[in-house]
């Protein structure tokens, strides 16, 4: 499974447990416990958890020319105590329930739906109401010039539910912008044409909310610094103005002194000298 897994972070470790009977020779059932006696040890998490494809998901993947009927489990390998304290609760697909080590026999391992479940049977269900601030905090992200071009692939309602609590935190566009560079500066990769955008920012705002809180807004700290070297400046500003007026002044002085009265008599008297020695 390490073979498998990033060499600097130990995760995205995801080997189907077929690759890895083929590998090891051992049969699937024992690299099943072996999995199992590691995620026990906490040396390894299963981040997401595998499963079935439905029949949408097959037909989808094999026009892409994927023929696999199921997605295999990630996992991330560690060594570290604090680690495992931290990272205790399985991701699930859909249904976000907790890893269950015991499986009912009667019990579909699928954790999709198959259709609706009698929804659109004759006539049309009301449509949930959008939020407006999600939707606007969509809206100004979209059009921003450094978001990613995946953020225009979905209009501002699809947006509006997973930007709805950000946008009551008070998030703007450059927000949510450094929250994907603090995804990708964390060792995550992000394709060109993510393949689910809004359950991708779903993941990047988990994440974020597992070491901060919601009110701490990525960009906080560098508004705080650019507003007080803003002030600084405008300070700088002043002094140099209150400089430039008292040299103002000071050359007004100079000019009046020129024409004074003190100087006139001087020069009256250098006129009579003058005067005096011609005579």
């Amino acid at each position: 499974m390490a073979r498998f897994a990033d060499r600097s972070t130990g995760r995205n470790c995801r080997p189907s447990v077929a690759t890895l009977a083929t590998r090891t020779g051992f049969s699937e059932r024992t690299v099943q416990r072996a999995r199992e006696c590691l995620r026990l040890l906490g040396v390894a998490t299963e981040v997401v958890r595998g499963r079935q494809r439905t029949f949408v998901e097959r037909m989808a993947s094999w026009r892409m020319g994927d023929r696999s009927r199921g997605w295999a489990s990630v996992w991330a390998l560690h060594d570290n105590q604090q680690v495992t304290r931290v990272i205790h609760i399985l991701t699930p697909h859909l249904e976000r329930s907790p890893l269950k080590t015991a499986i009912s026999p009667l019990r579909r391992l699928v954790t999709t739906h198959a259709g609706a479940r009698g929804a659109r049977q004759g006539v049309a269900t009301r449509r949930r109401n959008i939020d407006r601030n999600g939707q606007r905090l969509a809206r100004t992200w979209r059009e921003h010039p450094k978001a990613p071009p995946w953020s225009r692939k979905y209009g501002t309602g699809a947006w509006a539910a997973v930007l709805a609590a950000p946008a009551r935190a008070g998030w703007t566009a450059e927000d949510l912008n450094a929250a994907v560079s603090e995804w990708l500066i964390g060792g995550h990769r992000i394709s060109d044409a993510p393949p689910r955008p809004i359950g991708l920012i779903g993941a990047i705002l988990a994440a974020y909310t597992a070491h901060n809180e919601l009110s701490v807004r990525p960009m906080a700290y560098a508004e705080a610094a650019a507003a007080a070297e803003a002030a600084q400046r405008a300070e700088r500003a002043i002094q140099r103005e209150a400089e430039r007026q008292e040299h103002a002044r000071g050359r007004e002085v100079g000019r009046e002194a020129l024409h004074g009265p003190g100087r006139a008599e001087v020069a009256a008297v250098l006129a009579a000298i003058t005067r005096r020695r011609g005579r």
